[in-house]
């Protein structure tokens, strides 16, 4: 494999997330007994296709409203205690080390799989603590379940005291070229250089061969 697609995954502890090697969830969740439904490894292909959900601004979109530039994706929840914030906050800083021509080809989707509370408007307020380029997105049961299998990942709900509950879910920040294509994750674990260093690979075009 190329060496420049050799990425990294994200591996940030947390009660309410699964954290997944390739966001192969289900397959791994199965306990490794066969090989993935689809191929051996998602890096090189194109992911994320398709889904249709409601951005923070109450826009609809498309996985086709994002194709053409970079994506970094992120799977989770606002109530989430602490590993989205940080994956978020993360991001932020990439951002934030890129220059703005860079940055502006590039997008950070926040996916909400708390359908019923995240709405357009709890999102716009909970992406407002973060960088601008961070869109936050949600929709309904099936519109966020066909987004999930369209990136492989996984969430679940886990209830809690009453009427308490928190959200299990995959923790991969994914990084998508302009192709579509998986490029790897980002690692919250590394310096925010590293995370800096990888768009930058992706905004650079396909990987030689």
């Amino acid at each position: 494999m190329n060496r420049r697609t050799l990425l990294l995954t994200l591996g940030i502890g947390c009660p309410a997330a699964t954290v997944l090697g390739w966001g192969l969830s289900e397959w791994m969740l199965a306990g490794r007994q066969a090989e993935p439904p689809t191929r051996s490894s998602p890096f090189g292909h194109p992911i994320g296709s398709p889904f249709s959900l409601t951005d923070h601004t109450g826009r609809r979109v498309t996985d086709r409203d994002f194709a053409g530039g970079v994506r970094l994706v992120f799977f989770g929840f606002t109530h989430c205690p602490d590993v989205c914030p940080t994956a978020l906050g993360y991001l932020s800083a990439a951002f934030e080390g890129l220059e703005p021509a860079e940055a502006g080809k590039v997008r950070a989707l926040f996916i909400s799989v708390d359908s019923a509370r995240d709405s357009p408007e709890l999102l716009a307020a909970y992406v407002a603590n973060f960088h601008p380029a961070v869109v936050g997105l949600s929709g309904s049961e099936a519109e966020v379940e066909q987004a999930a299998k369209a990136f492989g990942t996984y969430y679940r709900k886990v209830p809690g005291d009453g009427d308490a509950y928190v959200m299990d879910h995959t923790a991969s920040i994914y990084l998508l070229d302009g192709e579509g294509r998986l490029r790897g994750y980002l690692d919250s674990h590394e310096p925010v250089g590293a995370a800096v260093a990888k768009i930058r690979l992706a905004l650079d075009g396909p990987p030689s061969a």
